[in-house]
């Protein structure tokens, strides 16, 4: 009986647990969607143009609300990563000037295995990644564009990020201990008043006893 209990209990916290992720994922869904419209409007917006922007403010890249590849995949439907990575990589082969462009199946492909393997990245560090590497940042290709050139790089990028997001982290806690700080020190004014009452209280108190030993 006990274990029949259990088993429903679990299953009935699984439900709950499921129906929360469900609530969560559709608002970010309308919100994704209230801030940036349809999945057209959204491409217009994070067009490759975009990228010589993003670079001026890397932290807002990094630490901004800019979605996910896996959020706009949900929010726009499945292929939507793909569809949106072809033309920023498009946009980084003609800018490279190799004879031998990514292009047709290749193009396709390489957007495919980002949106895969980084789903966890965001459009604005992706763009910020795609500026970098047109600066020579992570190398460059030699007669065509190179598809394990980019990836290779893009995990060149990720080690940059983790570094920014460390560094993010440790100033973030050193901010939080220095207000833990400052609230065990300082005292607003009315835990002041109630402070000072009460050594009066105190005073007062010892002063009446003091005088009582004196008259006795």
């Amino acid at each position: 009986m006990d274990m029949t209990n259990n088993s429903l209990m679990r299953r009935e916290e699984q439900q709950r647990q499921q129906q929360s992720s469900n609530a969560l994922q559709i608002k970010k869904t309308t919100t994704l969607i209230n801030r940036y419209g349809d999945k057209n409007h959204f491409l217009a917006i994070f067009n490759p143009d975009l990228q010589a922007k993003a670079c001026k403010f890397p932290d807002r890249c990094f630490f901004g609300d800019a979605p996910t590849l896996a959020e706009i995949n949900t929010t726009y439907g499945d292929a939507m990563a793909t569809m949106w990575l072809i033309p920023q990589l498009y946009d980084l082969s003609e800018y490279c000037g190799c004879k031998d462009k990514l292009q047709g199946k290749p193009l396709e492909q390489c957007a495919s295995v980002i949106a895969g393997e980084f789903f966890y990245l965001k459009v604005s560090e992706l763009m910020l990644f795609f500026h970098r590497f047109k600066t020579g940042r992570y190398g460059r290709f030699y007669g065509a564009v190179d598809p394990l050139v980019i990836t290779t790089s893009l995990r060149d990028f990720i080690r940059e990020r983790n570094d920014a997001y460390a560094i993010h982290e440790q100033e973030e806690r050193k901010a939080r201990e220095e207000e833990e700080r400052r609230g065990k020190v300082l005292m607003s004014y009315e835990e002041y008043k109630e402070l000072n009452r009460i050594c009066e209280q105190i005073e007062a108190e010892y002063y009446m006893e003091t005088k009582w030993n004196k008259n006795k």
